[in-house]
C-alpha cells in the first residue's frame, strides 16, 4: 500500500520558493527575519521610520478588574485576576528611554512623550500608576509628559485624588474615559460587580467627586468623557434609545453633549433582524436629535461624529487614523511589544500582533510590516469598498475601527460582514441628517439624495467627475501626510485634531500629493 510521508509531502523541505532570512543591528536594536531578498537599505529606512516615530507606550498597569461586564473583550479571565509589580512598569519605561528616540528625556523637546496605563482596570492598582508618574516627574518634568487612560469608574479613594493632583501639578493629565453604558437599568444589568450587583451608583459617586477635584484645582475645560458600548440582543433598541435620551439630558452628571458615547458591542451583525433593527434605532435617533435641535441643543451620535466631525478619523483607504503602529506601541510585563494594549489582554490576537521583545532588544522585521500593514492598508477597502456610500461621502470611518479587535472576530483586519456593511449603508442618511444640523463640513453639501447608484451609473458619474474625491489619500501612509499639513499650515504641534485651524486646513490641502513629495526629500 503505498503511504506518504512527511517529507513527500514537503513538510522538511521549504522547497524552490523558500526565501532565507537574515539577520542585523539596526541602532540598539537586533532586527530578525529579514527575507535576503529586500534591500538593507530599505530594511533600515522602514525600521528607522517605524521606531523614530514612537513617542507613546501603553503598559498593562492592572490585569485585575472588579467588574464583570457582559461582553468584556478580555475573555481569558486569568487577565483579570493578576497583580502587577510596580517594578515592571519602571523596568519597561527605563528600557523604553533608552530604545526610542523620541522617548529620550529632552528638556528641550516640543512634544509631550505619553503614557497609557491600561488594563483589565487600572484604579485597582493606583501603584503601578504612581510608578508611571514617578518617572515621568523624574525624567521628563513638568510639561514634558501626558497620562490617559480609562477606568469603569468605581473605584475612588485617596491614593487616586493624590495621584491626580501630582498629575495635575505637572500638567500632564490630560483626559480620562469613563465607561458608562446608560441609565440604571442598561449599566447595571451589563457592567456588574463580580458578585451581579449593578456598578450604576459607584460610577456617579466616582464622576461626582473627579468634578469636585476639577473645581478645586480650577480646571473649567472638559477632562472626560463617557464610553457607552450597547449590546446588540432582546433589549438593543430600548436600550440604545434610552441611553441617547439619558447622555442628552442637560444638566447631569451623565451629560454627554454634543456627542453622543454609544456604539454597539459587535459589529457583525448575524442576521437581516439586527440589520433591521439598528438601521430603525439610528432613524429614532435622528429623530430625537432634531428634538434636541428645536430645543436649542446640540446632539450628535458616535456614528455621525465618526463620519463627519472627528478629524481624527480622515482616511481615504477606510482605517481610522490611528496611533497603534504610527507613534505608539504596546509593551506587556515580559518585554513583548504589540500594536496596542488589545493584544495584551487577549491571548486570541498574540501570536498574530507580536513583533519583538524590548528587554532583548530584537524586532522582528517581517512582523513589523505586517501590522503596519493591518494597521494602514488599503488593498482591502479598494476591492471590496468601491460602491459603498460610507467609502465615497465621508471624510472619517466607523467600518474598520480597530484592526486588532477585527482579527481576532474574522482572521482579517476588517470586520468585513456584508451584515454591517448593509446596515452602516442604509443608516447614513438618518447620520446624514444629524450631520447637516451640526456641521459646517463641506462634503454634506455634495451628498446627493440618491448615492445608490449601480456599476454603470457609478461608471458615469466618475467619468464627470461628480464623485467627490473628498478624503485625502496616501497608499503608504504612515503618518506623513500628517507632518505635511501642519508644517505646511504652520500649524503647532501641540494642537489637537479637533482644532478648526487643523480640520480647515485638511480642506484647503489640495496639493498635497507635492507637499508630500518635499517633505520627504527633506
Amino acid at each position: 500500500m503505498l503511504k506518504y510521508g512527511l517529507e513527500d509531502l514537503g513538510y522538511f523541505n521549504k522547497g524552490p520558493g523558500s526565501v532565507k532570512m537574515i539577520e542585523m543591528d539596526i541602532g540598539p536594536w537586533h532586527i530578525i527575519d529579514v527575507p535576503i531578498d529586500i534591500p538593507e537599505e530599505k530594511v533600515k529606512k522602514q525600521i528607522l521610520s517605524f521606531i523614530n516615530e514612537v513617542i507613546a507606550i501603553e503598559i498593562p498597569t492592572s490585569l485585575q478588574c472588579n467588574l464583570r461586564c457582559k461582553y468584556c473583550y478580555i475573555s481569558d479571565p486569568r487577565m483579570k485576576n493578576k497583580i502587577v509589580d510596580p517594578q515592571s512598569v519602571t523596568d519597561i519605561l527605563m528600557k523604553v528611554k533608552d530604545m526610542f528616540p523620541k522617548m529620550k528625556p529632552d528638556k528641550n523637546r516640543k512634544d509631550k512623550v505619553c503614557f497609557s496605563p491600561w488594563g483589565a482596570e487600572p484604579m485597582m492598582n493606583v501603584d503601578t500608576l504612581n510608578a508611571m508618574y514617578e518617572f515621568g516627574h523624574e525624567y521628563y518634568g513638568k510639561d514634558g509628559y501626558s497620562i490617559h487612560t480609562s477606568t469603569n469608574g468605581t473605584i475612588w479613594s485617596k491614593k487616586i485624588e493624590q495621584l491626580l493632583i501630582n498629575l495635575f501639578k505637572d500638567n500632564s493629565f490630560q483626559d480620562l474615559q469613563i465607561s458608562l453604558d446608560g441609565p440604571p437599568e442598561v449599566q447595571d444589568k451589563y457592567r456588574p460587580y463580580t458578585d451581579g450587583h449593578g456598578s450604576f451608583k459607584d460610577i456617579e459617586k466616582f464622576t461626582l467627586n473627579l468634578f469636585k477635584f476639577f473645581d478645586s484645582v480650577g480646571i473649567k475645560d472638559k477632562k472626560h468623557h463617557f464610553c457607552s458600548t450597547i449590546h446588540m440582543d432582546e433589549n438593543f433598541e430600548q436600550s440604545w434609545l434610552g441611553a441617547a435620551e439619558f447622555f442628552s439630558t442637560p444638566g447631569k452628571w451623565w451629560t454627554s453633549l454634543p456627542n453622543l458615547p454609544m456604539r454597539i458591542a459587535d459589529h457583525n451583525m448575524k442576521n437581516e433582524d439586527e440589520i433591521r433593527r439598528f438601521i430603525d434605532v439610528q432613524k429614532k435617533v435622528m429623530e430625537l436629535s432634531k428634538k434636541r435641535y428645536n430645543e436649542g441643543i446640540f446632539m450628535v451620535d458616535f456614528y455621525t461624529s465618526k463620519l463627519f466631525g472627528n478629524i481624527q478619523c480622515k482616511s481615504r483607504n477606510a482605517f481610522p487614523f490611528c496611533s497603534a503602529m504610527n507613534t505608539q506601541i504596546g509593551v506587556d510585563v515580559d518585554g513583548s511589544m504589540y500594536p496596542c494594549h488589545g493584544a495584551i489582554t487577549s491571548p486570541r490576537q498574540k501570536p498574530f500582533l507580536w513583533f519583538g521583545n524590548l528587554f532583548e532588544g530584537i524586532l522582528s522585521y517581517q512582523k513589523v510590516i505586517k501590522n503596519i500593514s493591518y494597521q494602514f492598508g488599503s488593498i482591502w477597502s479598494r476591492a471590496k469598498c468601491t460602491s459603498c456610500p460610507l467609502h465615497h461621502y465621508t471624510t472619517g470611518n466607523v467600518c474598520w475601527d480597530c484592526a486588532p479587535h477585527n482579527l481576532e472576530l474574522t482572521g482579517e483586519p476588517s470586520t468585513d460582514g456584508i451584515m454591517k456593511c448593509i446596515a452602516f449603508s442604509e443608516s447614513l442618511p438618518y447620520w446624514t441628517e444629524i450631520a447637516k444640523m451640526v456641521y459646517n463640513n463641506p462634503i454634506l453639501k455634495e451628498i446627493p439624495d440618491k448615492y445608490k447608484y449601480s456599476k454603470e451609473e457609478y461608471s458615469k458619474l466618475k467619468k464627470l467627475n461628480i464623485m467627490p474625491e473628498n478624503m485625502h489619500y496616501d497608499r503608504d501612509y504612515d503618518g506623513i501626510l500628517d507632518r505635511a499639513v501642519r508644517k505646511v499650515c504652520c500649524l503647532d504641534n501641540k494642537e489637537d485634531y479637533g482644532y478648526t485651524q487643523y480640520a480647515d486646513a485638511w480642506w484647503k490641502f489640495d496639493d498635497f500629493f507635492n507637499l508630500v513629495e518635499k517633505e520627504k526629500c527633506k
